[in-house]
């Protein structure tokens, strides 16, 4: 790796550290210890609520950075050995205004007044753990981690809500077993209050949150005079029951099963916490929206598994890890027809994902800010199940016994800084494969948390029959407070860099470099909330042999009225040069030179307090040559029936003309044309809400893309494209239908039934079809995929157990 990028990280990391600012003072409140039992009902009538201490004096946060809130909060915090307790005063000088809609657990953009406190135990400005509750009930848990959160998260806790004449009430408990904390006999922890008025759209907090300062959670006061208290055991089990009737489209018969497994969660000591699932059954998980997909480049799903998506921040250091890896498609899924006779042999059946044995992850952080992080998973065999003319079977392994690792070293520092180490380690029997990654990262702010310096630097080494080895580096100094605001940065992946075994990477060979330059306003003025701005100039070429590859200018403005609260935003991206693609033409040695285009995009979003509002946009783009030209346009209705039911449509219409793709490689040569592109996806969202504890979610959603080339190309080396005569069936129409239907009742703390519908329905033709009408009559009379489940997850808590004995 190049010496030289980490001497210019360590000296401007000296420089950094050098900043002596003072941080401004923060608030405090004392907790209250009790001895009687507080019964959770939002009336806050037990006399010890009345002793505890007020934390009054709230300031908004927006609109008017700074100013005095509208109307008054009073916070008052308990405890004893088990629980944190949480009562709030929210007066309004008209309670009937009040917003309530319902909604799903960890939905905190309802139409519906807010109570947030944020807690860290720690103390460091940096881990926290936030509780909102809705006026209407609903509850929001979520990890925070500096500037990253996870809504997926999900502690068990209670809280309940009431009204009176004055406003209305929240009254919660936290058991300690939802935090985490050492042992001490003075604890001081982090702490702040927020409020959302909604019909104001007026946030406002207790300690105050300066917008042209960086970091949230780092501007929160102290919760002091909590003692005496120990970290309680941790430990509870999830288990479940489920079952599947699955209907595969080409087979009359309806599969049925029945499985049942295992959450586990342990507190190994008050830092540490072991999950681990036993049997894990993902059969419940939203399908993904899937694309067809031009570019030579992998997509990349988000991750929406429980067990990959709850307490996995301290996975996110050094970008190395991409769970969707654990569990995908088998590596040799789509070589299978070329290993079999297709006159006399057809695939009977061929999984498109590997089984989890089982998932272990160990997080935790100290006192001292020291965090660990382990994770284990193991994949059994794949195979798949080939059956010939005479009824014979056999099997064909298409990914073998797999173990996936990965361990994070990270440490927090003075200023919210941090420091980390991580490595993920794949380990496959077959074919004695070994692939390693380790990678450092680092951010380091002054005192004022004004200016930031971060990298990162990685070393990626497969073991096979040979050893292959890359490194990526990346550096960023910014200034990340105030108004003005900017970055500068540069990154770099060697030719043979590759963490996907585990991690995700879409191309490596890149050197790149960019600077940015931001403006905010933060504070109204004239008929405007806010503004943001910010221009970038971005320039790339491959790290070997460095040979230019692009550049780019981007443009972002967005603003808010103050009025109609209506955000209005515009996107430019202007490519000054020609792009050199060495990846289009999906051949080593190859390139393409694609003339230099521009792409501008115009959004509106309305005021979502009101009952129906589109949210709508509208984008084009044009090169100067070739005749290329896109234009495309977006619309969202959203209707707010009633504060149980909410309905959104999403359209997405985009047609680009003459864009310059790949066709095929023929023979040796590598031919690529012009073609025309229409894209089409419709989307339909519906939740009811019965209550805070249970609700109904419906998901319908038709993709159409289609291509037709129009002219073909002889592709030379140099990028020289030459005439041909039309190729044959190289056009393409894909359509994907899927619907989801979800209901879930969270019957008691912790524990959870759903019932869930998937159908999934998969066409393409390599000839388009531009009559939509057609196109949805096709989707519809194809065979489809159904499967109905359902699924009880029940929370056992050992402190529960306990208390019943």
């Amino acid at each position: 790796m190049d010496s030289r990028v980490f001497g210019f990280s360590l000296t401007i990391g000296i420089l950094v550290s050098l900043n002596v600012f003072t941080q401004p003072v923060r608030k405090r409140v004392d907790a209250l210890r009790i001895n009687q039992h507080i019964t959770i009902d939002g009336k806050l009538d037990e006399a010890e609520w009345v002793n505890a201490s007020e934390a009054n004096g709230f300031i908004q946060h927006e609109p008017y950075n700074g100013a005095a809130p509208s109307e008054k909060t009073s916070v008052r915090v308990l405890f004893d050995n088990s629980a944190l307790y949480i009562g709030a005063r929210l007066y309004d000088s008209n309670p009937s205004l009040i917003y309530r809609e319902l909604g799903q657990r960890d939905n905190n953009s309802l139409k519906s007044d807010l109570f947030s406190v944020f807690i860290s135990p720690y103390n460091d400005g940096i881990n926290y753990s936030e509780f909102i509750v809705s006026a209407s009930g609903v509850q929001t848990d979520i990890k925070i981690t500096g500037e990253n959160e996870s809504k997926s998260w999900d502690a068990v806790w209670t809280s309940e809500v009431s009204f009176d004449g004055q406003g209305w009430v929240v009254e919660m408990k936290i058991p300690y077993s939802a935090l985490r904390f050492t042992k001490g006999s003075i604890q001081n922890w982090g702490i702040n209050f927020g409020r959302m008025i909604k019909r104001y759209n007026e946030w406002s907090s207790w300690n105050f949150i300066d917008k042209s300062i960086s970091g949230v959670v780092s501007q929160s006061g102290e919760l002091t005079g909590v003692n005496g208290i120990n970290p309680p055991i941790r430990l509870s089990l999830s288990p479940y029951i489920s079952g599947y009737a699955d209907k595969l489209p080409d087979s009359k018969k309806v599969d049925y099963k029945l499985s049942g497994g295992l959450d586990l969660k342990y507190g190994i000591n008050e830092a540490f916490t072991l999950d681990m699932t036993l049997i894990p059954d993902f059969g419940q998980v939203k399908a993904d929206d899937k694309i067809l997909n031009l570019s030579p480049f992998e997509v990349q799903y988000s991750e929406q598994r429980p067990f990959f998506t709850e307490g996995t921040e301290l996975f996110n250091k050094g970008g190395i890890f991409y769970s969707r890896r654990v569990g995908a498609k088998p590596y040799s899924f789509y070589a299978i027809e070329s290993l079999i006779d297709t006159t006399k042999e057809r695939i009977e059946d061929n999984p498109n994902e590997t089984k989890m044995i089982n998932a272990t992850k160990i997080s935790g952080r100290t006192s001292g800010g020291f965090g660990i992080g382990f994770f284990n998973a193991m994949t059994s065999n794949a195979f798949a199940t080939i059956t010939d003319t005479l009824g014979n079977s056999r099997k064909i392994m298409t990914q073998g016994f797999t173990n996936y690792n990965m361990i994070v070293l990270d440490q927090t520092l003075k200023n919210n800084s941090n420091v980390s180490l991580a490595n993920t380690h794949l380990y496959r029997p077959e074919g004695h494969y070994t692939a390693n990654v380790t990678a450092t990262d680092f951010t380091l702010r002054d005192r004022s948390n004004r200016y930031a310096i971060s990298g990162v630097g990685s070393l990626s080494q497969i073991f096979n029959d040979s050893t292959t080895r890359g490194f990526k580096s990346n550096i960023e100094l910014a200034k990340t407070s105030g108004n003005f605001q900017f970055e500068v940065g540069n990154n770099i992946e060697s030719k043979n860099y590759n963490p996907n075994d585990m991690g995700f990477l879409q191309n490596p060979n890149e050197f790149s470099s960019w600077v940015e330059l931001e403006y905010n306003v933060f504070k109204p003025f004239w008929k405007l909330l806010n503004l943001n701005s910010s221009v970038m100039y971005f320039h790339q070429s491959l790290y070997e042999p460095r040979s230019f590859t692009s550049s780019f200018i981007f443009l972002n403005f967005r603003t808010t009225t103050f009025k109609r609260n209506y955000t209005i935003g515009i996107n430019a991206e202007i490519q000054p040069v020609d792009i050199i693609d060495f990846y289009l033409p999906r051949k080593n040695g190859y390139q393409v030179i694609l003339p230099n285009r521009s792409s501008f995009r115009l959004f509106g979003s309305p005021d979502y307090r009101k009952s129906f509002v589109v949210d709508h946009g509208i984008n084009l783009w044009f090169a100067d040559q070739m005749s290329q030209k896109g234009i495309g346009f977006n619309l969202s209705p959203r209707i707010r029936f009633n504060d149980k039911l909410f309905v959104i449509y999403k359209i997405n219409l985009q047609f680009d003309y003459n864009e310059i793709g790949q066709v095929n490689e023929i023979g040796g040569a590598v031919y690529v044309g012009k073609r025309d592109i229409v894209t089409l996806e419709n989307m339909i969202n519906a939740q009811y809400t019965f209550n805070e504890k249970a609700f109904i979610n419906l998901n319908i959603r038709h993709y159409w893309k289609g291509y037709e080339f129009s002219k073909f190309y002889l592709l030379s080396k140099d990028g020289t494209m030459s005439a041909t005569s039309p190729i044959d069936g190289y056009n393409n129409n894909t359509n994907f239908f899927d619907v989801f239907l979800d209901y879930k009742w969270n019957f008691a703390p912790g524990s959870v039934l759903s019932v869930v519908w998937k159908n999934s329905i998969a066409l393409s033709k390599d000839k388009i079809e531009y009559d939509y009408l057609k196109n949805f009559k096709d989707v519809w009379n194809t065979p489809q995929t159904n499967s109905i489940s359902f699924k009880l997850l029940y929370y056992l808590d050992y402190h529960m157990l306990k208390k019943q004995r």
